[in-house]
């Protein structure tokens, strides 16, 4: 019997990368999952893939930048399997990463667009999931940030601002309504090998960040969907308005130790 056996999830961004990995973790855990992503994503073929293998699945094609789309992701949720127990807000406007750098060079059309996603994308789904947790007594969200949010660099100026806003916005969710039942947190990836590119990286970039965590390797999608479904599950009833950083171990040492730790005494 999985953990989170007679929950309801929503993944956003659930059909590809970190999401879908997770929308894959949760099912395999026992919770019924709605894979929500852009028509392009393809979520109808995840979901199947679910279904075929003996899980509860459904997909909804959703813009999270557009309200009645995603109104309509949670009435699909609730037609489908009749609560909303869990929600990863995990949608964000990656595909703008490569447009991003430094503030002085960002066109405004990219800051924008990114704070409409990974932001207002993400509030929006709040609005749409709150009600029916709070109807049935409770519920938990899990945002997906990103050590951008909080290590400054030169080439990721809109993607960490909004990133530090959606970390805001979890905290906002939790002093709001967690008396009402609501469990608000979130994640912040440092980088994680997946299908949607990061595995295309190219060695040296994968050596350096290897070179700084704590670990023996590289992060994969399991290592943020094993958090999620912890969040998601009973056994999580007492963390409210949390971050997690999931980087191994990247951002705890001095700068100085970096690529030395095979090294140590």
């Amino acid at each position: 019997m999985g953990s989170l056996d007679g929950k309801v999830a929503i993944v956003t961004g659930g059909a590809g990368g970190i999401g879908a990995g997770t929308s894959r973790y949760l099912a395999d855990h026992g919770a019924a999952v709605v894979v929500a992503d852009l028509p392009d994503r393809a979520p109808r073929d995840l979901a199947a893939e679910l279904a075929n293998a003996g899980h509860q699945a459904c997909a909804v094609e959703v813009d999270i930048t557009d309200e009645a789309q995603v109104a309509a992701m949670a009435k699909a949720a609730i037609d489908a399997f009749g609560r909303i127990d869990g929600l990863h807000a995990n949608a964000a406007a990656t595909h703008l990463v490569r447009r991003d750098g430094d503030l002085m060079d960002l066109e405004r059309s990219v800051f924008e667009h990114a704070f409409q996603v990974n932001v207002i994308g993400t509030w929006l789904c709040c609005k749409a999931v709150i009600p029916t947790m709070v109807d049935q007594g409770g519920g938990s969200i899990v945002a997906t940030s990103s050590m951008a949010a909080t290590h400054a660099g030169f080439d990721k100026t809109a993607y960490g601002t909004t990133k530090a806003s959606v970390a805001a916005l979890m905290r906002t969710v939790a002093t709001q309504y967690g008396k009402r039942g609501i469990r608000a947190n979130t994640i912040l990836p440092g980088l994680i090998l997946h299908d949607q590119g990061t595995n295309l990286m190219p060695s040296a970039v994968k050596q350096n960040v290897l070179d700084q965590v704590l670990t023996p390797d590289l992060g994969v999608g399991r290592d943020i969907a094993s958090l999620v479904a912890y969040l998601f599950s009973d056994d999580a009833r007492y963390l409210q308005g949390q971050e997690f950083a999931v980087n191994g171990g990247m951002t705890v040492h001095s700068p100085g130790l970096a690529g030395r730790a095979n090294h140590a005494p």
